[in-house]
């Protein structure tokens, strides 16, 4: 799939919410084991109602968060800029996938 000529239609949030979901049991020798996933609900302010929500899991997050770092001081960097803008790169974050 090629994301630059994606289908989908952007919908924009003004807001976010982020909950982590932590799932805990005891395994037969009694030791604990745990696992969970981060929420991410994103919010539209004028009408008050959530209008997306993602559940990814430990890696995809911190892989975010790196993508949002770069983009942000990217952002940043460009608007303190006089120059018009390249065209931006599209390039994931990583090279992880699922086989």
């Amino acid at each position: 799939m090629n994301i630059a000529n994606s289908k989908l239609q952007p919908i924009y949030a003004d807001n976010t919410a982020i909950a982590v979901k932590m799932k805990m049991s005891k395994n037969e020798k009694g030791d604990v084991e745990k696992e969970g996933q981060i929420e991410l609900i994103f919010i539209d302010m004028l009408t008050q109602q959530p209008i997306g929500e993602f559940v990814i899991g430990r890696l995809t997050a911190k892989e975010l968060i790196t993508g949002l770092t770069q983009n942000l001081a990217n952002l940043e960097k460009e608007l303190k800029s006089k120059d018009i803008p390249k065209p931006p790169e599209i390039k994931p974050t990583s090279n992880s996938s699922y086989r």
